[in-house]
């Protein structure tokens, strides 16, 4: 997708990996903050098995999961590409979530609370001064930028949890990004069990 002619807001259609339906997302854009990773995508906790012919019926659906970091706009064109069905705007739209983030992070562990200490992203660039206890984080999404083949197996990961189906008997765990796609998700609890004050946000008791 070309960086100028992008418009925030736009719902993208793409396909889930291991044949389990169709999804959809909103991506928006705050590069004007963060060039790098200011593509911010959510994914609809809404999977069909044909396309939707009208995009108006995501405004209320809930997140699949939380909001993840993109280092670039997600293609449009050739293979694996995603298809751009519309723009759908939102109030909600101008909120950039809260993100976890330890220098830690980046190393695999099962339980992710040994990686500390977290901190909290706010606003994409401006980390808490002091660090919070890793309950304050866990619900949190971390920093960690997702490409859309991550996106995808995530949207795939997620499904088969929340429908208690084996993951690790869907998907090779000895592709080091399946594994690590597993941890991040499995370290966070269900989007819709969280409770909705504290989505996206520190969990400040």
């Amino acid at each position: 997708m070309a960086k100028g002619n992008f418009i925030s807001g736009s719902i993208l259609e793409f396909k889930v990996p291991n044949n389990l339906g169709i999804a959809y997302c909103k991506v928006l854009d705050f590069r004007f903050i963060r060039e790098f990773d200011g593509v911010l995508v959510n994914v609809f906790d809404y999977i069909v098995q044909e396309p939707i012919s009208d995009i108006t019926i995501l405004r209320d659906k809930d997140l699949l999961f939380g909001t993840r970091r993109m280092p670039w706009l997600p293609g449009t064109r050739g293979k694996g590409a995603w298809k751009l069905r519309g723009v759908l705007v939102s109030p909600f739209d101008n909120i950039i979530p809260d993100f976890k983030y330890s220098i830690k992070e980046h190393l695999i562990y099962d339980d992710e609370s040994q990686a500390g200490p977290w901190y909290a992203i706010s606003n994409l660039v401006e980390q808490s001064p002091l660090p919070f206890p890793h309950e304050c984080v866990s619900h949190l999404e971390d920093t960690i930028v997702s490409s859309q083949g991550s996106i995808e197996i995530r949207t795939a990961m997620e499904i088969c949890r929340i429908n208690n189906i084996d993951i690790k008997n869907n998907f090779d765990f000895n592709k080091i990004t399946n594994a690590i796609i597993f941890r991040q998700m499995n370290n966070i609890p269900i989007y819709n069990t969280i409770p909705r004050g504290i989505r996206g946000k520190v969990n400040k008791f």
